[in-house]
């Protein structure tokens, strides 16, 4: 297929100058997108390598197009939610504090747009007991700045997310009627509450009480 080149799995050297060859012949219109489809592809590989490929793309997509402030967003916003994925916590909170401001000021943008929820974990993850409070409102107030809770997946994360900041907090009513929920989510769904959690956050997770703890089942 024609636009195979800007869709490659991995990345070498000559997969790079390749794309680089064609990113030149694309009509300056499309090159943009190419960077971003390739970006993302890349930044999903396991391989290190790839990975730092793709954080190359779209940091140079963020210079190139400046002027383009929601595709500088998505791309702060895919930035920060891989740095989150590899528990590089102190990148991950400069991009997702970025995006925040760039929902206040225009819209909630991007791919994930949770950019909240996540720095909101950021901080729970972190232990930054002085920050419980900022985490709990940041939760509390994704669904009436434009978060979605559409999907069930949304649905558990978030009551997941503000049972354990509530518990932090100590509320604890609070915090048992939110775990009740999402484990009522995850059980409808049939879905493993430790599935999802990207691997390098799980060990932060195994030293929190369970959301059965929590709830008080």
């Amino acid at each position: 297929m024609s636009n195979e080149w800007f869709r490659n799995k991995t990345w070498s050297e000559a997969i790079g100058l390749d794309f680089e060859n064609q990113l030149q012949k694309a009509d300056a219109g499309s090159r943009m997108s190419a960077m971003r489809v390739q970006g993302d592809n890349w930044l999903g590989s396991l391989d290190v390598a790839t990975q730092q490929a793709g954080i190359g793309l779209f940091e140079r997509l963020i210079t190139d197009y400046t002027n383009d402030i929601y595709a500088v967003a998505e791309a702060q916003e895919m930035l920060g939610e891989y740095y989150y994925k590899q528990a590089d916590f102190d990148k991950a909170e400069a991009y997702l504090l970025i995006v925040l401001q760039f929902y206040k000021e225009h819209k909630r943008a991007g791919v994930v747009r949770k950019a909240d929820l996540m720095l909101a974990e950021i901080i729970l993850l972190r232990n930054t007991t002085k920050r419980f409070e900022e985490a709990y409102q940041l939760i509390h107030n994704y669904p009436n700045t434009g978060g979605s809770l559409s999907w069930d997946y949304e649905e558990h994360y978030y009551y997941e997310l503000l049972a354990y900041v509530s518990y932090q907090l100590g509320k604890k009513e609070e915090a048992a009627s939110c775990a009740q929920k999402a484990i009522a989510v995850a059980e409808a769904m049939d879905f493993d509450l430790m599935i999802g959690k990207p691997t390098a956050i799980e060990k932060y997770y195994q030293q929190l009480p369970t959301l059965t703890e929590i709830a008080g089942l």
